[in-house]
């Protein structure tokens, strides 16, 4: 137990301590949301890469393929996809329009304060449910293996989160992200070599021996078949929605060097979820299904129960140790997000219509961090037994229903205009919120309410609530067809995003 602890306090302490040092030069609003624009491709790609190598990966989907078998790996499948799409579409556009916000770029061409809040709303939501997922992770970690409350875990490390971004900015999460995304690929690859050992060199050793459900795509009805296409449609276009994760690209200096980040991220995610499903067979075949189930109803301690029959005690606690400052790297990203949307959207231009100096909207950006983070933690505490991946597939869901057909609208299409986007962000958050509200997950047997039969069949609804956000977008724009509302002509929208600096 002491070495356990040891191990996992070496760690934060080495995180707190990257804080520290860039606490000195997050002095300005730019340098608080976008370290002023002066992280590297490389270092960018890493941190990129770092926000999907993350809880919801690490721990929800190795859990899931080791329950669920082969079915839980959909939930990662479309991660490739969802960056190349980024890659195409919206990483250097962004980056040529965006300041400090997702807000930002769509205000280049509307630039009113309505629609600026409805973003900074759709964002603070976002990012809610993304900071829940690593507060559950987290809190559940700590708990296996301190034996800690886990309101009390989630309270501490909603202040360590608090600490980093408060005081270290964009650029000390950045750093800590990095270094984190190190470490979990490392640790990822330790378990990896030690599960080759113990089932044979063979890649497909670790599943031979196992039933075959748990190995093969069993044939599903429909349902289940649509099921899983919504959940695909979330994953691949919910990423260019994701606030903490497209604001990276406002750090870098320009569009081609948004683009070689891209790159870098593509490659590092992609390697690490082609290992997931060893890690998920591994826990399978080391620990079984009903040992998984019993420390998680879930799955969601599967990797650290294999790391501690593979490694024992002192891989078991580097796991914990580094998935810990896993989610504290998320978490800061997410917060500073969040941050930027409340202090400089909502606060500086909405409420006080861009009459707030620098140094005030940094104080007002500092503050806002400690109420997303108390409100973070009551959620937590709420969405304890839920799996993560099926969290964060649920804020994808909601991104891919709301800031994603805003901002490649804005970019790509002449006729766009602040009604349909404002159309488009309302709709789309109603539509899939209320979707979700009424779902399997939800509703049913083995919903939070089991009395109520589901009204909704889909666990996942992208596949109803992207079209209509699209449907929205077009139809309010139509309907504001004769209205003076694009404060920016196209023509100067168009060349800025699409030609940019190359």
């Amino acid at each position: 137990m002491i070495l356990s602890v040891a191990i996992v306090v070496a760690i934060l302490g080495l995180t707190l301590g990257i804080t520290w040092v860039a606490a000195r030069r997050n002095t300005s609003a730019s340098a608080h949301y976008v370290a002023e624009g002066q992280v590297g491709p490389l270092g960018n790609g890493l941190a990129i890469a770092g926000d999907y190598v993350s809880a919801a990966s690490f721990l929800g989907i190795s859990g899931a393929i080791a329950l669920s078998g082969f079915s839980g790996f959909y939930l990662a499948a479309a991660v490739p996809l969802a960056y190349l799409l980024v890659l195409l579409v919206i990483a250097e556009p962004l980056r040529n329009l965006g300041r400090f916000t997702l807000a930002d770029a769509v205000a280049a061409r509307f630039a009113v304060r309505g629609l600026r809040g409805w973003l900074a709303t759709t964002t603070i939501v976002i990012s809610a449910m993304y900071m829940v997922i690593q507060f559950v992770g987290a809190g559940l970690l700590v708990q296996a293996l301190l034996g800690v409350d886990f309101a009390v875990a989630v309270l501490v490390l909603g202040l360590l989160m608090v600490v980093y971004t408060m005081f270290g900015g964009m650029l000390a999460t950045t750093w800590v992200q990095v270094l984190k995304t190190g470490l979990l690929l490392g640790g990822t690859a330790t378990i990896l070599l030690l599960v080759l050992v113990k089932y044979g060199p063979d890649p497909l050793g670790v599943v031979r021996g196992l039933p075959a459900e748990s190995v093969a795509a069993e044939p599903t009805g429909p349902l289940k078949t649509i099921d899983t296409m919504s959940q695909q449609l979330a994953l691949a276009l919910g990423v260019m929605g994701l606030p903490h994760v497209m604001v990276r690209f406002l750090t870098v200096r320009d569009a081609p060097a948004a683009r070689r980040s891209g790159l870098v991220a593509l490659w590092v995610f992609s390697a690490f979820y082609v290992v997931l499903p060893f890690l998920g067979y591994g826990a399978l075949r080391a620990v079984g299904a009903p040992g998984i189930s019993a420390a998680h109803d879930k799955g969601n301690l599967a990797a650290v129960q294999l790391a501690e029959v593979l490694g024992g005690d002192v891989l078991r606690a580097a796991i914990v140790g580094i998935a810990l400052a896993t989610i504290l790297a998320v978490l800061a990203g997410v917060a500073i997000a969040t941050s930027g949307a409340f202090a400089h959207d909502l606060y500086t231009h909405v409420i006080k219509r861009g009459a707030v100096s620098p140094r005030g909207q940094l104080r007002a950006a500092r503050l806002s961090l400690v109420g997303i983070a108390l409100v973070a933690m009551l959620l937590a505490l709420a969405a304890k037994q839920f799996n993560l991946a099926f969290l964060a597939n649920v804020a994808f869901a909601v991104a891919a229903s709301t800031n994603m057909p805003v901002l490649v609208l804005s970019i790509y299409w002449r006729r766009f205009n602040r009604t349909g986007a404002t159309w488009a962000l309302v709709g789309g958050l109603i539509t899939s919120l209320g979707l979700v509200a009424v779902s399997p997950n939800v509703l049913g047997p083995t919903g939070l309410v089991p009395g109520v039969e589901p009204l909704f069949p889909l666990t996942i609804p992208a596949l109803v609530s992207v079209p209509a956000a699209f449907l929205l977008a077009v139809a309010g724009s139509w309907w504001g067809r004769d209205r003076d509302d694009d404060a920016t002509p196209f023509g100067r929208i168009e060349r800025a995003a699409l030609i940019g600096t190359r």
